[in-house]
């Protein structure tokens, strides 16, 4: 039987709030409940909106 690995995907948590936003948002500016991160993204770019010290990149 043949292993099956499942693909991780890339989140980004807000550290104030703790929501979680998926990097591919479709070229729409999402952001966290408490509006300290931004994120826009799709295949080609991610853009990251706020301020670096309250964002991490989580894989799920």
């Amino acid at each position: 039987m043949a292993e099956v690995e499942t693909k991780k995907e890339s989140y980004f948590k807000c550290k104030k709030c703790g929501d979680e936003i998926y990097w591919n948002t479709h070229k729409r500016v999402i952001y966290c409940k408490c509006d300290a991160l931004g994120v826009d993204g799709c295949e080609d770019y991610v853009r990251l909106l706020g301020d670096e010290k309250n964002r991490e990149e989580i894989m799920k």
